[in-house]
């Protein structure tokens, strides 16, 4: 019976040891693919000003439909907070939106802030100021990309092996 405790503890070590990595791997893995989800929104955005000339809302609500990560929140929490509060200017409900969110996202602070510089013009200059910061926005989201796949490259699989290598050097002592 005594065996059996043990065996069954030393499992779940090694489970969530395993876990652990995984889940610290995955984290790099995410956040390349919510980048590669921001530039994509950033492209649907400025086709969106160019072309259509839809309300920040229409245009909020149809990249939120886009998006495969839970990057489509930003998106579409601003654009109900945008419908809701006449007060503030679309760009502070985005950079609240995205304070917010962040949270939920892989995404780390360099992301984030250079994501909330998209906010400072949002609905408050012309075409072609918007069309330019977005292009910003753009190619500096493009940059963190470049810089977050390096990162998943070099860390992806070092954690997740370290996870395994923890939990059978746990093991190891228990025994």
């Amino acid at each position: 019976m005594f065996l059996f405790i043990k065996f069954i503890l030393i499992f779940g070590v090694f489970i969530t040891s395993t876990f652990i990595g995984y889940t610290l791997a995955n984290r790099y893995k995410t956040r390349v693919a919510e980048l590669h989800d921001l530039l994509f929104a950033l492209e649907i955005f400025e086709t969106k000003i160019k072309y259509t000339y839809d309300s920040l809302t229409t245009s909020f609500l149809y990249i939120a439909d886009n998006l495969k990560t839970k990057v489509y929140r930003i998106f579409y929490v601003t654009a109900e907070e945008i419908r809701e509060n006449k007060n503030d200017s679309a760009g502070e409900c985005f950079k609240r939106v995205v304070d917010g969110e962040k949270i939920f996202l892989a995404l780390n602070n360099e992301d984030i802030e250079i994501l909330k510089e998209l906010g400072v013009s949002l609905g408050q200059t012309d075409m072609e100021g918007q069309v330019k910061n977005i292009k910003l926005v753009y190619n500096s989201l493009k940059a963190q990309l470049e810089n977050a796949k390096e990162e998943k490259n070099k860390n992806f699989k070092m954690y997740r092996n370290m996870g395994m290598l923890c939990g059978l050097i746990i093991i190891i002592i228990m025994l």
